[in-house]
């Protein structure tokens, strides 16, 4: 940074040097010091045509150049954007009791979201929004979206709970729960971050889970597809999932 305000201030001198022996022979007729005045010889027509037809080829290779560099530079960005997520996973379908595997939702559109029926708004406000992509997407006679909420506390989380905490939010979302090593497993597929908040309390039910706040969107195939972070608005998660389908 210093040698670059050094070469600015170089630059500036010699700007304003050149300038004072400008300024003294402005008015003057005479060629400068230990220069001719017929250096380079009369300006003709030719010269400048063949100046132009140099310099258009010039400015057509630079942005020839600069959009074959940004376009390689958006197939790079794009050939690796997308993480390796998702994969095979067993966990409990709080509707039924019963064991359900990440096959059991092939054929459909999945939405992941993982989170606690104790979380005091992040998680209902999630659902509350996911419940309006379902309904935006439904009005638009989209292919059925599944939403499954995957619970990141497990030990307060069971079956009864999950089955009590759903009917505030959209009829269609499943509850999913499971053992500890259970929950791990897909939150470690999906790359889920989730941590009590207070992890010296172990006896203590009244506490707080710290999660990653993402809704992931799965295809038929079960190939994951894409992400939404608690930004994103609901018309525009709406409008990235008609790109799927």
């Amino acid at each position: 940074m210093a040698s670059r305000a050094i070469l600015a201030v170089k630059t500036l001198r010699c700007g304003q040097a050149a300038a004072t022996r400008i300024t003294r022979r402005m008015f003057s007729d005479a060629p400068g010091p230990g220069k001719r005045a017929d250096k380079f010889g009369p300006v003709t027509w030719s010269s400048l045509a063949l100046a132009s037809v140099v310099g258009s080829g010039a400015v057509f290779y630079y942005y020839s150049e600069k959009d074959r560099l940004q376009t390689q530079s958006t197939s790079t960005v794009t050939s690796v954007e997308k993480p390796l997520l998702g994969g095979p996973w067993t966990l409990v379908d709080c509707d039924t009791g019963r064991a359900v595997t990440d096959a059991s939702f092939r054929d459909k559109f999945s939405l992941l979201y993982f989170g606690f029926t104790h979380c005091p708004d992040i998680c209902p406000n999630e659902l509350v929004r996911i419940g309006d992509v379902l309904d935006k997407m439904e009005a638009e006679k989209s292919p059925e979206i599944v939403p499954l909420f995957v619970t990141v506390d497990p030990k307060r989380d069971t079956i009864a709970q999950m089955q009590a905490y759903k009917v505030d939010f959209h009829p269609k979302l499943k509850m999913l729960t499971g053992t500890r090593e259970q929950v791990a497993d897909i939150a470690k597929a999906y790359r889920v971050y989730f941590s009590k908040a207070d992890e010296n309390d172990d006896d203590d039910d009244d506490y707080l889970v710290d999660h990653s706040i993402v809704m992931y969107l799965v295809g038929p195939d079960g190939q994951f597809l894409d992400f939404f972070t608690q930004n994103a608005r609901v018309e525009d998660i709406a409008a990235k999932i008609r790109t799927y389908f």
